[in-house]
């Protein structure tokens, strides 16, 4: 399905290169095109910008399907996720959580070593998180090449709504996937300083400080914020509103408050910061006040910007935009017919795995086969001790939306193979319809929560009942028998707990 045409290089001697690929520790394949000589220039049924989750995942669904693709990533094939975002964030709260329990050995019958002697050695930690970078990225660059995707390493920009420029290369396409994803902004106020770091950057430190002020209670924050506190870190949290992530459901939001209070993290909602001077941090509460807070470094985890260098003539050519973000719909189409854009660059959900399946539906859509993603099944997940996980409408926006809400809550307090694993905090919480019996949402707060919602995101995917669920075996003893024993509790029939 490749068009081709024929064109003139130029008239010079020299060896033009385009790089295929790059990544950190990894050489990049070269494919060369003399000047001078006459080149055969493809026109591909599709090229995406951006090669994180969104980005590679759609090249290697549109290459089976057929297509023929070229994805152009500007640093590293995984994009933010794989390289400085989801996976290595994953390994260091592995590495914590591990280290708490090495802490509690005696506890659990081991003896003989000095646990309590143990120390965490951030540059180690973050070593480790980096073979696992680079064994995914590098499984993620082996799929592409085996499925044909082409790969190129540089920054595109796109010329108008069929072609765009790269490493001085002009490439076409019949469609156009953008996947540029976000940027981490640093506070206004901070001008190049030293010790205040984004999301993006806070790996680069080079050991574990006294004391983390975090700016902004978002996931991102709160996730760091725990991590650095069970590492032994003073950790302050601010948050600009209220409460706490109003959106996740009331008692998500009270064990989440909780798992911050038990790691000695200081949260202070309603406060803004201001200005930044000689060390010190100052914040303005909502009775205006002021604070000063003095931080060894500072962490903005403040909400994402759009990344959209280079895509200029498209926003002229007639592509609206919404907020800072591209406008797209329920399949990723932009206002351009043959523009479409998936992940943080559309300001929707900023997940990775909502940018895959808005990638894999762009795709399907141009193949024909699309059909329109529904956002309340998209889970959301945060990663600490113990992990916390939702899908679909919240108890309050149930109620608002007037259904007939009834609500099941099971303590992992009484699971078996909590209790076991010493990883007996939080809960399993069904909200359904009581009319009709339908599973509105699940809410989790447990260790391995990321992992149970699955089961709650097939049960809504397919409009499952609790009483479906209820009938359904659960292998014992599981932390998958909370769900079970949850749609129980929603039904007043509660089997091992009152």
């Amino acid at each position: 399905m490749v068009t081709e045409r024929s064109g003139n290089v130029g008239s010079s001697s020299n060896i033009h290169y385009l790089p295929n690929y790059a990544s950190p520790g990894l050489p990049y394949h070269q494919s060369t095109i003399k000047l001078g000589e006459t080149m055969t220039e493809k026109i591909y049924d599709l090229a995406i910008i951006g090669g994180g989750p969104g980005g590679y995942v759609a090249a290697l669904r549109a290459a089976q399907g057929g297509l023929s693709t070229v994805l152009i990533e500007k640093e590293a094939i995984g994009g933010m996720c794989l390289n400085w975002g989801c996976i290595p964030s994953k390994s260091l709260i592995s590495s914590a959580i591990l280290y708490e329990k090495m802490l509690k050995a005696e506890k659990y019958g081991l003896t003989g070593v000095d646990f309590k002697a143990i120390r965490p050695d951030w540059g180690k930690m973050n070593d480790y998180a980096q073979t696992v970078v680079q064994r995914l990225t590098r499984g993620v660059k082996a799929l592409l090449d085996k499925n044909g995707v082409e790969t190129i390493l540089g920054a595109a920009e796109v010329q108008n709504k069929q072609s765009l420029k790269v490493n001085e290369q002009i490439l076409r396409f019949k469609n156009l996937i953008i996947a540029t994803g976000s940027n981490y902004p640093l506070p206004d106020f901070v001008k190049d300083e030293v010790n205040f770091y984004t999301p993006r950057t806070i790996y680069g430190i080079q050991e574990l400080p006294k004391s983390l002020t975090v700016i902004g209670a978002g996931v991102v924050g709160v996730e760091f914020a725990l991590l650095f506190a069970s590492l032994g870190v003073k950790v302050t949290l601010l948050e600009k509103h209220k409460e706490l992530m109003s959106y996740m459901d009331v008692d998500l939001i009270a064990a989440l408050k909780l798992a911050l209070k038990k790691n000695k993290v200081k949260l202070i909602t309603d406060a803004n910061a201001s200005k930044y001077d000689n060390g010190g941090l100052t914040i303005k509460k909502g009775d205006d006040k002021e604070e000063i807070l003095s931080s060894e470094i500072y962490l903005g985890a403040l909400p994402r910007t759009a990344n959209l260098t280079g895509l200029d003539a498209l926003v002229k050519a007639g592509m609206e935009m919404k907020n800072g973000f591209i406008r797209s719909d329920l399949r990723a189409r932009t206002t351009l017919p043959n523009i479409y854009a998936v992940g943080d660059v559309n300001g929707k959900i900023m997940l990775a795995h909502v940018a895959s399946a808005e990638g894999t539906s762009a795709v399907e859509t141009i193949l024909g086969e699309g059909k329109d993603l529904v956002y309340d099944l998209m889970p959301y997940n945060l990663y600490a001790k113990p992990e916390f996980a939702s899908v679909g409408l919240t108890q309050q926006e149930a109620e608002k939306r007037g259904f007939l809400v009834e609500t099941g809550k099971f303590p992992m307090t009484a699971n078996g193979k909590a209790l076991a694993d010493d990883s007996a905090d939080g809960f399993v919480k069904v909200v359904y319809d009581k009319k009709y019996g339908e599973i509105l949402g699940v809410h989790i707060a447990a260790d391995n929560a990321t992992d149970l919602i699955s089961e709650s995101v097939m049960a809504m995917k397919v409009e499952s009942t609790v009483w479906d669920v209820a009938s359904a075996v659960h292998p014992h003893p599981t932390f998958s028998e909370a769900f079970l024993e949850a749609t129980f509790k929603a039904m007043k029939q509660p089997l091992h707990t009152l």
